[in-house]
């Protein structure tokens, strides 16, 4: 057997109802007073966030709420940190999305270090974080990023000159994701369709991935059938089927510890740039694009001759009968089926086109220079990866 390392993962409290672990564990850490980082919309708009401080209240524990709006960029990491100057919790807790446990993420490290968290971030700043944090809980209501599992937190400055990158550190994987498939009911459905591509991005990129590892793949496989059987139920049909949202919290879940030890493939290297550049939320990124590099990733291998190419083949076809829930009867078949299967989803369930958000070709052409295939099955030329984009502009 191939030799790899695995890193660490958050304590795993995943159910229907398991938001109420929530005090037991800030029971063991002592806090008294938390931070709790949140949306700016659904769970503000209903009465769950009052009913949750009003329970951490019966449990002695006083909570700070503030509210991310989108993709977290430093102004609001750096003014949020700078508001808990002298009076620090014990604690941060968010609850929310991808971006917003990001957001907490880097709250939770940052009131640790000294300086703006530019100073931190790979590839523009120039400083080793420490690797000290507060205590956190992450409580995903969208089954997508899986950054409940991972170690980093993605901060981003859209426009020219700007960026998407990441804030990280061994230190940084949660302590704790509580993963209560209630929270996502009220996910609207055009959210649940982009975070749940999102997902099926991450365990098909790192099931193919050329770092992959027979722990990596065992739990890829368990994500896509997860996700196979549960996505189109909480897409399309019953977003408030509770069984079928924790089936898809359980898939993201994984989706993030696979990333965290396989790495991902191009759409994921073009989703960075991409960001970067332009207002448009990863989730879309990952969900417009999925379908069409499957194809061209398909069809590089299909005429590559090499054991790896011809294994990632076979996992191909392996995830399209993972998905779609059957067997096709071919490695040809399946393949055909799987890309099928995404390209229907993308269409079917309107993930938006990327000059939606403002995309030009000239823009295309920049994001394309900029990225890479990270662990891609194939390597993919600047202008492949711009034909793939251009057919979702």
């Amino acid at each position: 057997m191939t030799s790899f390392t695995f890193a660490r993962t958050p304590t795993l409290y995943l159910g229907a109802g398991r938001l109420g672990s929530l005090p037991d564990f800030l029971a063991v850490h002592r806090a008294t007073r938390i931070l709790l980082v949140t949306g700016s919309r659904s769970l503000r708009s209903s009465d769950r966030l009052e009913r949750l401080e009003r329970d951490l209240r019966g449990h002695g524990i006083a909570a700070r709420s503030v509210a991310a709006s989108g993709e977290p960029d430093p102004a609001f990491v750096d003014g949020t940190v700078q508001d808990l100057r002298g009076h620090l919790p014990d604690a941060v807790v968010a609850i929310g999305g991808g971006s917003v446990i990001d957001a907490g993420k880097a709250i939770a490290a940052m009131v640790m270090e000294e300086g703006s968290v530019t100073d931190y971030l790979e590839e523009v700043g120039s400083r080793t974080p420490s690797g000290k944090k507060l205590p956190f809980v992450a409580l995903p209501t969208t089954a997508g990023t899986g950054s409940e599992a991972t170690k980093n937190a993605v901060i981003s400055r859209p426009g020219p000159g700007g960026f998407k990158k990441s804030l990280r550190h061994e230190s940084y994987v949660p302590d704790v994701a509580i993963i209560d498939p209630e929270l996502a009911v009220s996910c609207p459905p055009e959210v649940t369709a982009a975070s749940g591509l999102d997902a099926i991005t991450q365990l098909l990129e790192g099931f193919v991935s050329s770092s992959a590892s027979p722990l990596t793949d065992a739990l890829a496989r368990s994500g896509l059938r997860s996700a196979g059987g549960s996505f189109e139920r909480v897409a399309r049909e019953d977003g408030s089927d509770v069984g079928a949202r924790a089936q898809m919290g359980y898939a993201a879940f994984l989706s993030g510890v696979v990333l965290a030890n396989a790495g991902l493939g191009v759409v994921h290297g073009i989703a960075s740039p991409m960001g970067g550049l332009f207002p448009i939320p990863h989730g879309v990124v990952c969900g417009t694009l999925v379908a069409e590099a499957t194809r061209v990733n398909l069809e590089r291998l299909a005429t590559g001759g090499s054991e790896e190419e011809r294994c990632a083949r076979a996992k191909y076809a392996e995830a399209g009968a993972l998905l779609s829930g059957s067997d096709a009867g071919s490695l040809e078949a399946n393949c055909e089926r799987l890309v099928a299967l995404l390209a229907r989803w993308v269409e079917e369930l309107r993930v938006p086109r990327l000059g939606a958000f403002g995309v030009s070709e000239q823009g295309l052409r920049e994001v394309a220079a900029a990225s890479g295939v990270k662990n891609g099955p194939v390597r993919l030329s600047p202008d492949e990866i711009y034909a793939i984009m251009a057919k979702r502009l």
